[in-house]
This record gives structure tokens, C-alpha cells and sequence, in this order.
């Protein structure tokens, strides 16, 4: 049975793209353009691994919905890989390592990404 991964981003063509090379890769894939559609298909699908942005509708959004899922019982354990330009955007520059508290995800990785870091990425925390 195939693995299912939620990516959620407010970017159309990063979802598409990375749609593909998952399902090229024969994973499941549901997809989020918000928040409220992450958390709905959250609610109503068993989701293995997310691919999450940060700033989505607000510059929060993508960290707001890591600290609620992790606080969340029934879906702390599900790995989020956080896939962001946010370091690049701001002069804030977010680690998992340092900022743990704030950044409850298992990878932080900066956008663009390479499609075989990310499948390397995922296979990882998919074992």
C-alpha cells in the first residue's frame, strides 16, 4: 500500500510539480492551497508525511499549522517537512535544531528544492 502525503502551498504550479514527482515516485497525494483545506483533508484522510510552506494566505500560516498538528494527538506523529523561501524573504533564519519549540517539524528545507533531496528526504522519514 502506497504512502499518502499532504502538500500544502499557495503556489499552484510547486504543488503541481511536486505532485508529480511524488506520484512518479508512487506515493498518494492530496493537495492544499490553505490552511482550512490542509486541515479538512487532515481530518478526513490518513496522511503519512506533510509538505508544508510557511507563508501560505499569511507569513504564519505554514508555522501556526506545524505548533496545532503537533499539539494535536491524533497527528504529532506525522513527520512535516517544512519547504520554504522564508529565510530567503526575511532576515529571520529558522532552524529546526535551535528553534524546535517553534518549528515542531522534522526537516526544514529551503526553497527551491531539488526533487531528489526531497525524495531522499522523504524515503527517510518514511522508513
Amino acid at each position: 500500500m502506497s504512502k499518502t502525503i499532504l502538500v500544502v502551498d499557495d503556489d499552484v504550479d510547486v504543488i503541481e510539480s511536486r505532485k508529480i514527482i511524488l506520484e512518479h515516485d508512487n506515493y498518494q497525494v492530496l493537495t492544499a492551497t490553505n490552511i482550512d483545506v490542509a486541515w479538512e483533508l487532515l481530518e478526513k484522510h490518513h496522511v503519512d508525511l506533510i509538505i508544508l510552506d510557511v507563508m501560505i494566505n499569511k507569513d504564519s500560516d505554514g508555522f501556526n499549522f506545524a505548533q496545532k498538528m503537533k499539539a494535536d494527538s491524533r497527528y504529532s506523529a506525522i513527520p512535516i517537512i517544512l519547504a520554504t523561501a522564508v529565510n530567503q524573504r526575511t532576515k529571520f533564519k529558522f532552524d529546526p535544531g535551535v528553534d524546535g519549540d517553534f518549528l515542531p517539524v522534522e526537516k526544514f528545507m529551503e526553497k527551491p528544492i531539488d526533487p531528489d533531496d526531497l525524495m531522499m528526504v522523504i524515503r527517510g522519514l518514511l522508513k
